[in-house]
């Protein structure tokens, strides 16, 4: 597979320094997201994961935390077996039933919102189910007030700009989006819609969809759109001092990639 490790503005500087795989609505336990699961696995022969993120809707279709095994556990198994970590996020299919905590406790997630660092970005992990939360709130604001990472990147399952099937989640774009834009976050990724997509920058912020890891539906585009496929795939992100590099791949090789600079 044509997954090529090397800096895209700059071939030769060898791995960067950090390196996080993400996918989103991965719940099926299906032959879909086998193929994807092990599509990642490939790839981490020459792009080793400090981290996988999964963007929600972890486990179809009430969010029940014993069917993460078959959902998550056993399909991400080879990516998660040479110290990869594991980031969860809720989604709206994994807070039904009373779910949520046991999805937490089974996938290591401190709450329902939290944070991480890798070398210089901050990952802020949102829950977009409890949108109106005034405690998500000032947690958001807090960890992008007090950040000194280069680059600020926000996850959370329901996407505040999106052309497919849900459209843009209007609850989430009204409770974030400009405490985004206000703190200079760089990238937002959602999933939810299942399919890819990346937006233009909307005041400083790129948005991105990624929950084509395991279903499709049919994607479409919006004045802010830059990019859309309904394709399974992954993403990367690769995490540079100068740069972010951000590449969705697929089973024929790279979807898309696109570079954000620092400064």
């Amino acid at each position: 597979m044509p997954i090529a490790p090397e800096h895209p503005e700059n071939i030769g500087a060898g791995l960067p320094p950090i390196r996080l795989a993400v996918a989103g609505d991965v719940g099926t336990g299906a032959p879909a997201e086998w193929a994807t699961a092990e599509l990642m696995d490939r790839a981490e022969e020459s792009l080793e994961f400090d981290a996988l993120l999964l963007l929600g809707d972890n486990a179809y279709p009430h969010g029940d935390p014993k069917r993460l095994g078959g959902t998550v556990f056993a399909p991400f198994a080879g990516v998660l077996d040479g110290g990869t970590s594991l980031l969860g996020v809720l989604g709206n299919h994994d807070v039904e039933l009373g779910h949520a905590a046991g999805q937490m406790a089974s996938l290591g997630m401190p709450w329902r919102w939290y944070k991480r660092t890798f070398g210089d970005l901050l990952l802020v992990v949102l829950d977009s189910t409890e949108p109106d939360s005034p405690q998500q709130l000032d947690f958001l604001t807090d960890a992008l007030e007090t950040s000194t990472e280069t680059w600020k990147v926000v996850a959370l399952h329901h996407p505040p700009y999106a052309a497919g099937s849900h459209g843009s989640d209007l609850p989430a774009r009204e409770a974030f989006a400009a405490t985004f834009a206000d703190n200079g976050v760089d990238l937002v990724l959602a999933g939810h819609e299942h399919d890819y997509e990346r937006s233009v920058p909307i005041d400083g912020v790129t948005y991105v969809v990624s929950g084509g890891a395991a279903k499709l539906r049919p994607t479409g585009r919006e004045a802010f759109t830059e990019f859309s496929a309904s394709v399974l795939h992954f993403v990367t992100l690769d995490v540079w001092s100068d740069s972010l590099v951000v590449t969705a791949f697929f089973q024929e090789g790279v979807l898309d990639r696109f570079v954000l600079q620092a400064g």
